[in-house]
């Protein structure tokens, strides 16, 4: 054999070999391709659990809202289905919610911060209706009746034709929400009543006790740090009054006679 043919036939070889492993290369690459797919459709099935919710702020929100919120569609929660970015926009467009935040924590949560909306006052609302709104002005239900006592009504102002999730845009309510953000949780629970009359004057009734009477509704928050310095003074002591007026910068009380 001369050199000539055992060069051709190491050429031979080395082609056969080439070929052989881009055969193996090719069929390895498709034999992966149909894994991951395989595994990547596996994942994403909704019936596929993985991870778990985390809720904090709130009472209100479920893990099966939080799961379909995500993307998820209904349980078992699958992380692999759950989007933060469409869980947050949902959560900042719900009425019950001021502030949401939504971040994933090792090794499989979902965790969903909120701030729930407070209510602050009820106020009479069209076709005989009630508006139930936070602190911001922010209706949060609206009701024929006054379902429960977790906030103090607001008499002698109406607010229009409100619906849910609408801003109350009327100054006296604005300035009387105001007044009461101002306030400590002791004095808000203390708070039963508050009245505008005609003359657009504000009386506040304490519960078990006497009323307020703070001035002008277009002034009133204002009053909010020398009604709590008069609040603090009184909240302990058995005084017998008939009001207490707040309309001048000197405090009044007008006792009860003997």
């Amino acid at each position: 054999m001369d050199s000539s043919q055992t060069i051709r036939e190491q050429l031979r070889k080395r082609r056969r070999r080439k070929f052989w492993h881009m055969v193996r290369l090719l069929v390895s690459t498709a034999i992966l391709a149909v894994t991951c797919t395989y595994v990547w459709r596996y994942v994403h099935n909704p019936a596929f659990a993985f991870g778990n919710v985390s809720i904090h702020g709130s009472s209100q929100l479920t893990e099966a809202e939080v799961i379909s919120l995500a993307g998820c569609g209904q349980e078992p929660l699958n992380l692999f289905n759950a989007s933060s970015g469409r869980l947050r926009e949902a959560l900042l467009h719900d009425v019950r919610f001021k502030n949401a935040e939504v971040a994933y924590r090792f090794p499989a949560t979902l965790q969903v911060s909120v701030e729930e909306r407070q209510p602050a006052l009820y106020v009479a609302n069209s076709y005989h209706s009630y508006l139930k709104v936070d602190y911001n002005g922010v209706v949060l239900s609206v009701t024929t009746t006054i379902p429960d006592a977790k906030a103090p009504v607001l008499a002698g102002i109406k607010c229009g034709n409100l619906y849910l999730g609408d801003k109350v845009a009327n100054a006296g309510v604005l300035q009387i929400l105001q007044f009461l953000q101002q306030l400590t949780p002791e004095a808000l629970q203390r708070i039963g009543e508050i009245a505008v009359d005609d003359k657009q004057d504000v009386k506040l009734q304490l519960s078990g006790s006497f009323p307020v009477r703070l001035g002008r509704v277009q002034e009133v928050s204002q009053k909010a740090s020398v009604f709590m310095t008069v609040f603090n003074e009184i909240k302990d002591k058995n005084i017998k009054a008939e009001y207490i007026d707040l309309t001048f910068g000197k405090p009044y009380i007008k006792l009860l006679p003997k």
